[in-house]
């Protein structure tokens, strides 16, 4: 059996947390049979410009599985979570499922990220009928009802509701917006599109940013010369900090983004330029313990050691959270069918202060969003 491995530690290979040593080489036959272990899996952007927050929410995800494990497992069962490292490549991701069915065996997909990722995953688990819980991505294009996949965060169409009000309500209408010509980007901006219209905000323009030296460059003089009154980035992990702290220096103006800036590495990278950035957060505040399931994740990660908190490890623990809970209605024995049952059942499943909710018709889990202000150090509502 593999060694146990958290699946933060090495991204670039495949990588298995596990519980117990019940299985191990000599157990008696029946220890074995009860601790039969729940194989997940994953294929994720873990290395490259994208994986900021995968490689966050993949230490909250090891959090919760050590957790549950430390405890004897789910009805005696641990789990044990594979993870693969597919650079944010569709085709890559593709291969990965591939491995992780056959050669893993796992019993349920888990957090794929971000979009191209699960694109990749989902044209090999719809032929396979195995279950993806809760894909790290908020595209719309992936929120056509699939009776396969279980979402748990706010789409970005909704992030971008909330921010579009925000706006429009404070009258900073007059927006340039940057994308890159991306799956994500796009995604994000056709979502900003429905919001600005939803708010009457006829004021934004586009800003489409190649990510070279030169094409930086020419977007921030043409952001410059619009002379906005607000920024919106539309840019995941650190693709978008070179553009970022050059519009930065350039304009002082107050800038918004969605959830995936909202990891405390992106915005160490970002320095200085960070401050005043107003980001939409899907999970609550996760440095206060007032709330019942941020005091459990906090206790949580400093049991695994040497983790920082903040919102991308706490929507893994999240994440994982759902998925035990599901896993332990589901049965000690049970089939995919059973398991897609269990999360059903979920009308609500609340961990206090978080609850998702599905139905047979109805996988979207959660509206969750929230408005967060960077001020330099720390995140405040």
């Amino acid at each position: 059996m593999p060694t146990a491995t958290p699946p933060f530690a090495l991204p670039t290979r495949r990588h298995l947390l596990q519980a117990t040593a019940a299985a191990a080489l000599g157990a008696p036959a029946l220890v074995r049979a009860q601790s039969e272990p729940w194989r997940i899996g994953q294929t994720a952007a873990l290395t490259g410009p994208l994986a900021f927050p995968f490689v966050e929410m993949n230490k909250g995800i090891a959090a919760a599985f050590k957790e549950v494990n430390d405890r004897g497992g789910i009805d005696g069962r641990p789990v044990e979570f594979f993870s693969l490292d597919d650079g944010g490549a569709p085709e890559k991701a593709a291969e990965n499922t591939v491995t992780l069915l056959k050669k893993d065996q796992v019993f349920s997909m888990f957090a794929c990220g971000g979009t191209t990722s699960v694109m990749g995953a989902l044209k090999v688990l719809g032929e396979a009928k195995v279950p993806l819980i809760a894909p790290a991505t908020g595209s719309d294009a992936l929120r056509t009802f699939n009776p396969l996949v279980f979402h748990t965060r706010a789409s970005y169409a909704q992030e971008l509701a909330k921010i579009a009000r925000q706006l429009s309500s404070t009258g900073f209408t007059k927006l340039a917006v940057r994308y890159f010509d991306n799956p994500y980007g796009k995604a994000t901006l056709a979502a900003f599109e429905a919001a600005a219209r939803a708010t009457n905000n006829t004021q934004w323009k586009p800003f489409l940013v190649q990510e070279t030296p030169e094409g930086i460059e020419k977007a921030v003089q043409e952001i410059v010369q619009f002379q906005p009154n607000a920024l919106m980035s539309l840019a995941i992990g650190a693709s978008g900090i070179p553009f970022y702290k050059a519009l930065r220096q350039r304009i002082k103006a107050p800038a918004f983004s969605i959830s995936f800036l909202g990891s405390r590495p992106l915005l160490a990278a970002l320095g200085e330029a960070a401050a005043g950035i107003t980001v939409a957060q899907v999970v609550p505040n996760p440095t206060n313990p007032a709330i019942p399931v941020v005091k459990a994740y906090q206790d949580a990660i400093k049991k695994l050691g040497g983790v920082d908190i903040g919102y991308s490890s706490l929507e893994g623990y999240v994440n994982a959270r759902i998925l035990i809970e599901a896993l332990r209605r589901a049965g000690r024995s049970a089939t995919r069918e059973k398991f897609v049952e269990a999360l059903h059942s979920m009308r609500p499943y609340d961990m206090g202060g978080f609850e998702v909710r599905y139905g047979p018709n109805d996988h979207e889990g959660t509206d969750f969003v929230e408005l967060t202000y960077f001020n330099g150090e720390r995140f405040r509502r």
